[in-house]
């Protein structure tokens, strides 16, 4: 039998959720600048400024490699990946399809969802009339999913339409995805995670489709519809912008990666290609994924040790 671990979620720093590391660096920034007075002096709304802009800020990565972009048609503003997430599930609802996952993905799609645990990709195959959600990084281990690639095949040959939730991007290093497979319908960005937007939130979903009919009975796009009546949080829009103009993706990671090795080697974890996550043997197992990964959410050790460290 394994020893229990000391580290539990009560009584350290080490957490379950998938929070990452506060940077004041950002809020700093936009004080600094007088920011918030001077864009309350002219106009907020920059959404196609904010939709044009965010792709070159996700390429212009030194760490990552995402390509496949250009192959999307339409590009609207989301609050976060959270509300592209639910537009996805609106459609997967409305069409009578049923949701997939991975073991130890984002819990949130199954809160939301009606979703039965017999239903992980990892336990049955996919079929006709299914539609999947995958993180990447992935929600469960902070990598690359090992069977991302043969899934998105898979769902191309039994066309289900794929989301990809790419919520940590700006945390991380080495993800190498090409988002132009043809299984892929929608894939989502969000400022929350790394530029520290948690209470301004923004980002972007990239799609196959958004065209707005108003007379026909068609495929209803909720964020194209909003977009289109101008009801977008236009402030978030406008901080997002202003800060993907000032900080690379890059940024955090570059910045606090090697506390996160000092975190590692200190606790036995291992780390993942998100600075904040890690991996943990039997000892960690409280902070199991659906008893597959033991993912360890590492940003307050990370922070009080580059903190100690500066």
């Amino acid at each position: 039998m394994a020893e229990k671990s000391q580290y539990t979620e009560s009584n350290t720093e080490f957490k379950r959720n998938g929070n990452s590391l506060y940077n004041g660096e950002f809020i700093s920034h936009l004080l600094e600048k007088n920011f918030f007075v001077e864009a309350m002096q002219k106009e907020l709304r920059c959404e196609k400024e904010f939709v044009d802009f965010y792709p070159k800020w996700i390429e212009s990565s030194e760490l990552n490699n995402v390509k496949g972009l250009d192959r999307f048609s339409f590009r609207f503003p989301s609050v976060g990946v959270t509300q592209s997430l639910d537009e996805f599930h609106y459609f997967i609802l409305e069409q009578g399809l049923r949701l997939r996952m991975f073991r130890g993905e984002y819990p949130y799609n199954r809160d939301v969802h009606p979703w039965t645990y017999d239903d992980f990709i990892d336990d049955k195959p996919l079929e006709k009339n299914d539609a999947v959600i995958i993180s990447c990084p992935f929600s469960g281990t902070g990598a690359k999913h090992d069977k991302m690639e043969s899934m998105l095949d898979e769902a191309y040959e039994l066309r289900i339409p794929v989301f990809v939730d790419m919520a940590w991007f700006g945390t991380c290093k080495n993800i190498d995805i090409d988002l132009s497979h043809p299984a892929i319908e929608e894939v989502a960005f969000s400022t929350t995670k790394g530029l520290c937007t948690g209470d301004y939130r923004s980002g972007i979903r990239f799609s196959h489709h958004g065209i707005i009919d108003y007379t026909s009975q068609a495929r209803k796009d909720r964020l194209a519809l909003q977009s289109d009546w101008s009801h977008g949080c236009h402030l978030n829009t406008r901080i997002g912008l202003e800060l993907m103009t000032h900080f690379s993706p890059d940024h955090q990671w570059n910045k606090y990666h090697k506390a996160q090795q000092k975190v590692c080697e200190s606790y036995g974890l291992t780390p993942s290609n998100c600075v904040h996550i890690a991996l943990g043997n039997d000892q960690w197992k409280q902070f199991h994924r659906d008893k597959t990964y033991n993912r360890v959410n590492i940003a307050k050790v990370v922070k009080r040790v580059y903190e100690q460290q500066k």
